[in-house]
């Protein structure tokens, strides 16, 4: 009994002894972070030219922290850029329907025009430039540009008056008058054509709208009598599983996707059923713009429904993303798990390997140029007509 007492008594203490070294350490460490921090801190405030702007310095920080992490897709939203966040991955839109940005003569330029939106209804083009709203030059608002985008968010049923130049090769510049009223629109985030006897389904982006947009997307092309489809996820990078998963559903008839956490523990992370699925051949379009779930999504695809990978090597970066709120209605985002198909395994460091290694040529990237010169959905089209 002593010696089992004294055994037990040294055991314990090592076990103590190691964890109380390691608290010591994390302590340590917090320690030199803080008191750097501190140093720089006072050293600043003590020289620098100006007043400072304590909100921003906390903010740098959080997104200097996140960034330090050394994950790629780590990131750090305001409560205002969470909203928003929020907002787009609920998949509808009140507003007057285009994206924007500065164009250098500080006027507002449209980057793009959402399908079924107010301004496409009202007749506005990607690449017109705003020079005025309601009546007022851009450049002579007190607030500029500025001032003059926040007069876009408004409510439903507003009406915005915009002056638009557009520049085309057969008309030239010309400057029109538009009234654009706001409304409640879906974001359209799924698109599909026909080519050949090939559905051609297109992430556009991604939100809570999309497992059913993909959907109709799908039966479409079915009555359109496609005996194949190509799903094309090159240039989408994103992190949401649960929607991830949902798309997968629609398509398979079952695999799974293993979520593998830093303690050792594994969970199932999607679960496909067969309430829906995709009885024909399927090819995926990949390249190394493809990242995190969208890699994942394509490894389903390949081990559960036998589909042929195209194009090139992916980001390497499949994993779950957790979301933590903060006390003040911030949020950081950060990987917590590494996601994992049946015969994949772990696609972080090393992506997705294409079935076929595909690139495009020169100058031209998916979706913008006509199919005869992209060569990966070329391909595609070959292995699924068994060409």
């Amino acid at each position: 009994m002593a010696i089992t007492a004294a055994v037990t008594f040294v055991i314990t203490g090592n076990y103590t002894l190691d964890k109380f070294n390691k608290k010591i350490t994390g302590v340590n460490e917090k320690q030199e972070l803080y008191s750097k921090i501190s140093e720089i801190d006072n050293f600043v405030r003590m020289n620098y030219v100006t007043d400072m702007d304590e909100h921003k310095i906390i903010e740098g920080m959080v997104s200097g922290y996140m960034n330090g992490i050394g994950d790629g897709f780590a990131a750090y939203m305001t409560s205002e850029e969470y909203a928003q966040h929020q907002s787009m991955m609920l998949g509808v839109t009140e507003g007057l329907g285009f994206s924007y940005d500065r164009e250098p003569g500080g006027y507002i330029l449209i980057t793009d025009v959402e399908a079924g939106g107010p301004a496409e209804e009202a007749g506005l083009l990607k690449g017109d430039i705003i020079t005025a709203v309601n009546n007022t030059d851009v450049i002579a608002f007190e607030g500029g540009y500025d001032e003059a985008v926040s007069l876009f968010k408004v409510s439903e049923g507003t009406r915005v008056r915009l002056y638009i130049k557009r520049t085309t090769e057969e008309e030239g510049t010309n400057f029109i008058d538009y009234s654009v009223i706001s409304h409640v629109s879906e974001h359209i985030t799924v698109k599909g054509s026909k080519v050949n006897r090939s559905g051609w389904v297109q992430w556009q982006s991604i939100s809570e709208k999309t497992p059913a947009q993909m959907q109709i997307v799908i039966d479409e092309l079915r009555s359109m009598g496609v005996d194949s489809l190509i799903f094309d996820v090159r240039d989408l990078d994103i992190r949401d599983a649960k929607i991830m998963g949902q798309c997968l559903d629609v398509i398979l008839d079952h695999g799974t996707v293993t979520a593998a956490y830093k303690d050792g523990h594994t969970e199932e992370m999607i679960s496909c059923t067969d309430e829906t699925s995709v009885e024909m051949p399927i090819c995926v379009l990949v390249n190394e713009r493809t990242g995190g779930v969208s890699e994942v999504f394509a490894a389903a695809l390949r081990d559960y429904a036998g589909a042929k990978v195209v194009g090139t090597s992916t980001v390497g970066n499949g994993r779950y993303q957790m979301e933590y709120l903060c006390s003040d209605g911030s949020v950081v985002i950060f990987s917590t798990a590494e996601l994992t198909t049946e015969n994949s395994g772990i696609i972080t460091g090393t992506g997705v390997i294409p079935d076929e290694s595909v690139s495009l040529p020169e100058g031209i990237l998916p979706f913008e140029g006509d199919i005869a010169s992209d060569t990966q959905l070329l391909r595609a089209l070959e292995i699924l007509s068994g060409e």
